[in-house]
């Protein structure tokens, strides 16, 4: 078999990507399919919202998955949890590598930034509009909308150029170093 050459190569590890990206396509929609029953997890963010704007000042109680406040009742949804962006960052650590478990301490690193980063997200939304500062339908739809998406493709960035990279790096320093030693 002739070895690939280098447009060869770049278009069947596209092939890869894209092949794995599907596969991880159709089990996010087996999920939703599924739509397992996450309001154990709902409420447990509603009381840390609850929680968190309480200390921010605002008087704030919850009841389930809802927080309610003077100026309204905010329901926290399924989606309200980031986990479509967890899932996507998850798919596409999955779809560039091969060995993804050998990145699991990046992988829990990221999986922490996309949590941390969904809190400010629906904190900010909420306190954002309490305060009068910008409307709920402004934040939540406009401003949040591609945040947890830059979040994601950042990380994903990130790890390409500077985690997956250096492997590659040192892999092919290994193998180069082996070929002088078998000379």
């Amino acid at each position: 078999m002739e070895e690939f050459n280098e447009f060869n190569q770049r278009l069947y590890e596209t092939s890869i990507f894209v092949g794995k990206m599907l596969l991880a396509g159709l089990f996010f929609h087996l999920v939703l399919f599924v739509n397992p029953d996450t309001s154990f997890f709902q409420t447990v963010f509603a009381s840390l919202m609850n929680n968190l704007l309480n200390f921010a000042g605002l008087e704030a109680s919850h009841s389930g998955i809802r927080i309610i406040t003077g100026e309204a009742v905010y329901v926290i949804v399924q989606d309200c949890l980031g986990w479509k962006s967890m899932a996507v960052f998850l798919a596409l650590i999955y779809a560039s590598t091969s060995r993804a478990l050998e990145n699991l301490n990046y992988i829990i690193g990221g999986l922490t930034v996309l949590v941390l980063a969904n809190i400010v997200r629906v904190f900010s939304t909420i306190y954002l509009s309490e305060i009068g500062l910008i409307s709920f339908e402004v934040i939540h739809g406009v401003l949040w909308r591609w945040s947890l998406t830059i979040v994601v493709l950042v990380l994903w960035f990130y790890w390409l150029k500077n985690v997956k990279d250096k492997e590659k790096f040192e892999r092919r320093l290994k193998a180069r170093l082996k070929a002088l030693k078998n000379r």
